[in-house]
């Protein structure tokens, strides 16, 4: 037996283990497999993203002993930097926009970050703060350590974890980050393979992490064979049917992908096999989308 001791919490950032969903996905459509991002130490894919950003940082010398680290965020960004802020003893503020889930502020207090809910502009207003503090802001938006992280870890682990033996992989457009680095990953390692783009179908989609805007990043490079929208209705019937008949508690934008995914695995039929990702866990939305109040107030 090999024993693995982490010499801190970045170590144990990546390797996630896939699922194939029995229940959710209909009979007659390919394979679907779920990579449980959720199960990362701050809970997201977007561990990965904030390890790499704030370690190319302390290699350029933009961040050291002392440093402080602001950073506009719907949450799970945010929570992955305080997470390695933590880990390497550095102040961490992040901003949100009005409306993020107190699931996801409370986890962003317990990790030791200052929280600013702004009412808009919250991206403008995270930067101002970094320039006024001096503190540094890595901007997951334009960052080229976002789809880097994706490119270097989630792609060589879906092949690997696959046997290369796959036909799809869905993304929700989010920061452009994870959608970019697959696609290049798979473009250069296995370009039969098709990322296929994953969206709300609704504008001011209540689905936290993702945006209802074409997947065009000019930064990120995003680039996906189509893209796939999701009402927020199945998305959110989606996310309670994952946790319920399959025991996944995963966040709303992974029941936004695995609608994507289903309708990807029926297109294709038996005998082929579509990844998609549980991006995010569900103790992030217990006060939102699995509330039965919180529901039927927005008619869902």
């Amino acid at each position: 037996m090999t024993l693995v001791i982490h010499d801190d919490v970045l170590g144990a950032i990546g390797r996630t283990p896939m699922v194939r969903l029995r229940r959710v996905v209909p009979e007659g459509c390919a394979e679907v497999a779920l990579k449980l991002e959720c199960t990362e130490p701050g809970g997201s894919i977007k561990d990965r993203a904030a390890r790499s950003m704030i370690l190319e940082a302390e290699r350029r010398g933009a961040l050291g002993p002392g440093g402080a680290v602001v950073e506009a965020s719907g949450g799970n960004t945010g929570v992955g930097l305080a997470l390695v802020c933590a880990a390497r003893s550095y102040a961490c503020t992040v901003v949100v926009p009005a409306g993020t889930s107190k699931d996801k502020l409370g986890m962003l207090r317990a990790l030791g970050a200052k929280v600013i809910e702004a009412e808009s502009d919250y991206i403008g207003v995270a930067a101002r703060l970094a320039r006024e503090t001096g503190a540094l802001l890595p901007d997951q938006f334009d960052n080229p350590e976002n789809p880097a992280s994706h490119i270097a870890s989630t792609g060589p682990e879906i092949l690997e974890d696959t046997g290369g033996e796959l036909d799809a992989v869905v993304v929700c457009i989010g920061s452009g980050g994870t959608l970019a680095g697959l696609s290049r990953f798979f473009e250069a390692n296995a370009p039969r393979v098709a990322v296929v783009a994953a969206a709300p179908a609704e504008e001011g989609s209540v689905i936290e992490g993702v945006i209802d805007e074409g997947c065009s990043n000019p930064v990120h490079g995003v680039a996906a064979r189509e893209i796939l929208r999701v009402s927020d209705k199945d998305a959110i019937t989606m996310t309670r049917r994952l946790a319920r008949e399959e025991g996944i508690v995963a966040g709303g934008s992974s029941g936004l992908a695995v609608c994507a995914a289903i309708v990807v695995a029926r297109r294709l039929g038996p005998g082929k096999r579509v990844v998609t990702l549980a991006a995010d866990t569900g103790r992030n939305y217990l006060s939102t989308y699995f509330d039965e109040e919180w529901r039927r107030e927005r008619g869902l």
